[in-house]
């Protein structure tokens, strides 16, 4: 059974006799084999916010996580499909809180870092808060080639969706139940951070991030991630949301490129019979033939999708605006 949620006051709101109303909170956590970690977790942020309900989403754990995490006074949600994705769209479905705050169960994220993301979204409310991670010492792991990692692919957003975050692969948010109800997630991995940050740009939620503590994960637990592997499937979501959201100017890009090689393939049949009035090189020119039709199929290609992807975004909007929490 559900435990109480923890109210707070919302400064948006006033009753008749000028008191807060108040709003309900949840706290998130998706586990995968945290057994070492989570009891400490689950027990931290229950002091933090001790009326808070707190969901440990068992992710396909082969340790003790579940029985920690129930036994430090957690609620716990089994999804044994693997992926921090499906893991956090499975508990979406499951939360009726007006506010949700999702945490890595590792240890790695003092409840502090939490409270100073409901005290952001307190004083500014949103739709999505994300803590910027700050090392509270000297060696706190943020590996070098992570740290490069996270710069390039916040240039890929800032070039493809014109949103420069941060902290990208932040695993403490704070999200609004506008937010979290509305949001699809259509990627079931590590790609979950990047995909909400770009689900939230592209349909015009409000955002802000607030600087959070950030520390060792606890002893014993190991991370998750695989540098090259995950690397490449968030490469890959870039790119697939790129064409999906964006569809124009890919297309476009692609529509560029076979051009430009069309126009390589062509010069010399175009040059032969400038010059002569016959072409000997039959090939390329059907080459560049060839190239240059798919070039105008992929602009028509990129024109139609954008037309029909404007028409979904009015629809959007009109559904979200009538969204009640």
């Amino acid at each position: 059974m559900p435990t109480p949620e923890s109210s707070f006051p919302d400064p948006r709101q006033k009753s008749l006799s000028g008191r807060s109303a108040q709003q309900s909170l949840s706290i998130l956590i998706p586990c995968l084999n945290e057994e070492r970690a989570v009891a400490g977790v689950v027990t931290e942020f229950r002091d933090a916010f001790p009326e808070a309900r707190i969901l440990v989403v068992d992710n396909g754990s082969v340790d003790d996580t579940p029985s920690r995490a129930r036994a430090a006074g957690a609620d716990v949600l089994a999804e044994r499909r693997r992926g921090k994705g499906q893991a956090v769209a499975t508990a979406f479905s499951q939360l009726d809180s007006d506010v949700v705050i999702m945490v890595d169960g590792d240890g790695s994220y003092p409840a502090e870092g939490a409270r100073r993301l409901l005290e952001a979204y307190l004083v500014a409310p949103v739709d999505m808060v994300t803590g910027i991670r700050t090392p509270l010492a000297e060696g706190t792991p943020f590996r070098p080639f992570h740290r490069i990692g996270s710069w390039l692919f916040a240039q890929a957003m800032r070039f493809v969706f014109s949103y420069t975050p941060t902290d990208l692969f932040s695993g403490l948010r704070l999200f609004s139940k506008r937010f979290y109800r509305n949001v699809p997630l259509l990627f079931r991995g590590f790609e979950l951070e990047t995909e909400l940050t770009i689900q939230a740009v592209e349909k015009g939620f409000r955002l802000a991030e607030a600087p959070i503590p950030f520390r060792e994960r606890a002893a014993g637990t190991s991370s998750k991630l695989r540098t090259l592997r995950d690397g490449v499937r968030i490469l890959r979501l870039i790119l697939v949301l790129f064409r999906d959201y964006k569809p124009f100017v890919f297309f476009s890009a692609v529509s560029a490129c076979f051009f430009l090689a069309g126009l390589a393939a062509g010069i010399v049949p175009v040059r032969e019979y400038a010059v002569s009035h016959m072409v000997g090189h039959f090939p390329l020119a059907i080459l560049a033939a060839a190239l240059m039709n798919l070039a105008l199929f992929c602009l028509l290609t990129g024109i139609m999708l954008e037309s029909n992807l404007r028409h979904r975004r009015e629809a959007w909007q009109i559904e979200l605006r009538n969204f009640r929490p």
